[in-house]
């Protein structure tokens, strides 16, 4: 009994480490590193209303679920369920003080095998619409 406690205790071991050091293929850190330079932000109400504004009609467009919560700081979507592979999301407008904010979105689906479209591109779709608004 002990010997399988150990292994087992060691596989969860192995299994931890090698989820802390994760690497990822160069195509896809240049995603994260484009996602993370490209954060959408803005100052000003009129800005900030109109980025908004976009963000939530880009989740009603682009997500496979619908809005469960929206308000001024957060848009929900209802939790991705049954291995679809739609995407859900949540988006925050969290601030950076001086009147200025910045728009993160998480966005998952519950597929093993990935999402449709898939997250990274998804993320970076995000930042763009949002970055490309101009009120």
């Amino acid at each position: 009994m002990q010997k399988i406690l150990l292994i087992f205790l060691l596989s969860v071991a192995a299994f931890a480490a090698g989820c802390a050091t994760q690497q990822y293929d160069p195509a896809t850190q240049a995603k994260l590193n484009e996602i993370q330079r490209t954060i959408p932000t803005c100052s000003g109400d009129k800005e900030c209303n109109a980025k908004w504004e976009t963000a939530q009609l880009w989740v009603v467009k682009n997500a496979g679920y619908k809005i469960q919560n929206a308000t001024n700081v957060l848009i929900q979507t209802y939790n991705a369920t049954g291995s679809r592979v739609d995407i859900a999301a949540q988006i925050t407008k969290e601030p950076l003080g001086g009147g200025r904010y910045q728009f993160i979105a998480n966005i998952w689906c519950d597929n093993i095998f990935g999402c449709r479209p898939n997250r990274l591109d998804a993320l970076m779709d995000f930042n763009r619409t949002l970055n490309a608004v101009q009120p």
